[in-house]
C-alpha cells in the first residue's frame, strides 16, 4: 500500500537507542488500528459487492463503482492529504481524517440505494486519503533508530494482514448477519473503531508539522483527478450507456486533461511553488518507467479480486463466507512469497519483479485450466492450487515493486516520489477494475445467447426422454433462451425477468415435476459454464498486464536492492 512519508519526507531524528515511552507505543497501536480499518475497506468490499447488488438491484456498473470509486478518490487525494498534514499538523489531520472516514462508513452502512452507496464510497476514499498519509509521518517522527524499524515493520505487517484478511472478514460478517445488518456491518463496524482511534490519537499521539509550511496545489489536484476520472468513468459506464458517442468523447478528453495537468505542474515548478508531482523525478533516470511498472502491476490486482468474487457468488451461488475462504490460498501464497522475495532482492534486483510477473502468469493460466476442467463442479480444493500460485506471484510483486520504482528517488526527492508512487498504484487499481470489469460484465451479457444455445441439444434430448410433446418442447426451448438472455442482459440477477416466469409456468403445465427440475438444472449449469467461460476469456487481460510488467522491467537499470530498504 501507500508509502507517503519516508526518511526524507520528515525531519531527521537522532538514531538513538533509548527506548520510546509507553505512551509512544500506545500511540502506535492507535495509528495501526486506524490504518488497519482503512486498508481493510479496500478489500473487504470485494465479497460484499454481490450482496450489495442483490440488496439494491444495482447494475454491474455500480458494483464496479463501489470498489473503483473508493480507489479513485483515495488515489486523487493521497498527495494533497499528505501536504495538508505538513501544513496543519499530522495528528490534527489524522484525527479529522479518521472522523471523516468513520462518518462516511456510517453513511455507507445506512445507504438505501445503489447511487447513495457509490457516493458515500467516494467520500470514504477522500477521507482515507486525508488520514492514511499521516500514518507513516507520525511513525517516523515518533520513533528513532531500531525502534523506528520495528514500528515500520509493524505497519508493514498490518498492511499485509488487512489485505489478506479483508475477504475473509467481510464474508464472516455477512454470514453472521449481526443484528440483521447483513453486508452493512462491514461498514458499521468502522464506527466504534474510528471513534476509539480518534480519541486515542488525540490523547496519545504527539503533534508534528513541517517547518517549511508548503502550500497545497489545489488546481493540480483537481486536474489530476479530472484526468483519471475521464478514463475510469467512461470505461465503467460504457456498457450501461451502450458505448454511446459521449462515452468515447470523455475518453478522448482525458488526453488534453493530462496535458493540462503536466503544463500546470511545470509552470508551478518554474515559479518556485509546490506542485503535486516533483517533475525533476522524471528528468533522466528511470523513475517514469518505474511508475509504469507500478501502475501495470496494480492494474491487475483489485480487478482480479472483484471479478473472482462475482464469479463465485453470482455464477456459482457461493455464500460470502465460502467466497472469503476461497481467497485463503491466495493470502497464504502472498505471505509465503513476501518472506522469500526479500532475501532475493540484494542478489537479483529488478529481476525479482519479473519473477513475480512470471508466476502471476502461471497462476492465471492454472486458474483458466481449472475453470475449463470443472466449469460446473468448482470447489475450494480445486481452486486452491491456482490460488496459491497467484498468491505467490502477487506476494513477490507487492513486496518488491516499491523498491524498484523508488530505486533512483533518494535524498530530497524521496518523499515526493513515495507520494506519487502511492497515487499511481491506487490509480492503477481503479483503472484495472474499470477495464477488467468492462470486459467481464460485457462478456456475460454479450455471449449469453451463444452460451444457452450450446446447451440446447442436451436439454432437447432430456425432454425427449421425459416424453414431452414436440410443440411443448420447442416452446420450452424458446422460453429457456429468452429467460437466460434476459437475465444476462439485465445485469441484476436478483430479479426474475417475465420470460423466466413464463418458463416456470410452462414447465409446471406439463404436469411432470421432472421437467421443472430439468429446467432449473439446465439454467444453473448453463450459468456456471457461461460465467466460467467469461472468466477464462477475461483472464487474458491479466496475462497481458503481467506480460507487460515482465517486459517493462527490462527498461529499468539492473541494480542490487537492499533487502527491506526504505527510501
Amino acid at each position: 500500500m501507500s508509502e507517503l512519508r519516508t526518511e526524507a519526507a520528515a525531519p531527521s531524528a537522532p538514531a538513538g537507542t533509548e527506548p520510546p515511552s509507553r505512551r509512544a507505543w500506545l500511540g502506535l497501536a492507535v495509528i495501526l488500528l486506524a490504518a488497519f480499518m482503512e486498508l481493510l475497506d479496500v478489500t473487504v468490499v470485494t465479497v460484499a459487492s454481490p450482496e450489495i447488488q442483490g440488496s439494491f438491484h444495482t447494475s454491474y456498473a455500480q458494483v464496479q463503482w463501489i470498489l473503483a470509486g473508493y480507489q479513485l478518490t483515495f488515489a486523487a487525494g493521497l498527495v494533497a492529504g499528505g501536504r495538508l498534514g505538513d501544513i496543519y499538523g499530522c495528528r490534527r489531520v489524522f484525527v479529522y481524517g479518521v472522523l471523516a472516514f468513520t462518518g462516511a462508513s456510517l453513511l455507507c452502512g445506512i445507504a438505501s440505494s445503489g447511487p447513495q452507496i457509490v457516493l458515500f464510497r467516494l467520500l470514504q476514499g477522500l477521507a482515507a486519503a486525508l488520514m492514511f498519509p499521516q500514518v507513516q509521518a507520525l511513525v517516523h517522527v515518533t520513533f528513532t533508530g531500531r525502534y523506528r524499524a520495528a514500528a515500520f515493520g509493524a505497519l508493514g505487517g498490518v498492511t499485509g494482514l488487512a489485505g489478506i484478511a479483508g475477504p475473509l472478514i467481510g464474508g464472516a460478517l455477512i454470514e453472521l448477519d449481526l443484528f440483521g445488518t447483513g453486508w452493512r456491518m462491514i461498514f458499521l463496524i468502522n464506527v466504534p473503531i474510528g471513534v476509539l482511534a480518534a480519541i486515542g490519537a488525540r490523547l496519545l499521539v504527539t503533534e508534528w508539522r513541517s517547518e517549511q509550511r508548503p502550500r497545497l496545489d489545489l488546481w493540480g489536484t483537481v486536474l489530476g483527478t479530472l484526468a483519471v476520472t475521464l478514463v475510469v468513468f467512461p470505461l465503467i459506464q460504457g456498457r450501461d450507456a451502450d458505448w454511446a458517442w459521449w462515452i468515447w468523447g470523455l475518453l478522448a478528453l482525458s488526453a488534453p486533461a493530462v496535458l493540462l495537468f503536466l503544463l500546470h505542474q511545470r509552470r508551478l515548478e518554474q515559479r518556485g511553488g509546490w506542485p503535486v508531482i516533483d517533475l525533476g523525478l522524471f528528468r533522466g533516470g528511470s523513475f517514469g518507467t518505474g511508475l509504469v511498472v507500478q501502475f501495470m502491476s496494480f492494474a491487475g490486482i483489485s480487478a482480479f479480486f472483484l471479478v473472482l468474487a462475482v464469479e463465485l457468488q453470482a455464477g456459482y451461488q457461493w455464500s460470502a463466507l465460502r467466497t472469503g475462504l476461497a481467497f485463503l490460498p491466495i493470502a497464504f501464497g502472498t505471505g509465503l512469497a513476501s518472506g522469500i522475495a526479500i532475501p532475493l532482492m540484494p542478489r537479483l534486483g529488478k529481476r525479482v519483479v519479473q519473477l513475480g510477473a512470471a508466476v502471476m502468469i502461471l497462476g492465471m493460466i492454472a486458474l483458466m485450466a481449472t475453470l475449463s476442467a470443472y466449469p460446473t463442479d468448482l470447489s475450494f480444493w480445486r481452486l486452491a492450487p491456482a490460488g496459491l500460485v497467484v498468491g505467490l506471484g502477487l506476494g513477490v510483486i507487492v513486496t518488491t515493486v516499491n523498491d524498484v520504482v523508488l530505486a533512483e528517488a533518494v535524498g530530497p526527492s524521496a518523499g515526493s516520489a513515495a507520494g506519487v508512487k502511492a497515487m499511481v498504484g491506487q490509480s492503477g487499481n481503479a483503472l484495472g477494475v474499470a477495464v477488467l470489469g468492462a470486459i467481464f460484465f460485457g462478456l456475460l451479457s454479450g455471449n449469453a445467447s451463444a452460451a444457452v444455445h450450446d446447451g440446447l441439444p442436451h436439454f432437447r434430448a432430456e425432454l425427449r426422454q421425459l416424453s414431452v410433446p414436440v410443440q411443448t418442447a420447442r416452446s420450452l426451448e424458446r422460453s429457456l433462451v429468452d429467460c437466460f438472455t434476459a437475465r444476462a442482459e439485465a445485469g441484476d440477477r436478483t430479479e426474475a425477468p417475465p420470460s423466466c416466469t413464463t418458463l416456470t409456468d410452462q414447465a409446471r403445465r406439463t404436469g411432470k415435476p421432472a421437467v421443472g427440475r430439468l429446467v432449473n438444472t439446465t439454467l444453473t449449469d448453463t450459468a456456471q459454464r457461461h460465467f466460467a467461460g467469461s472468466m477464462k476469456t477475461s483472464l487474458r487481460y491479466e496475462l497481458v498486464v503481467y506480460a507487460l510488467v515482465f517486459l517493462l522491467v527490462f527498461l529499468l537499470p539492473l541494480r542490487r536492492l537492499q533487502a527491506g530498504s526504505r527510501h
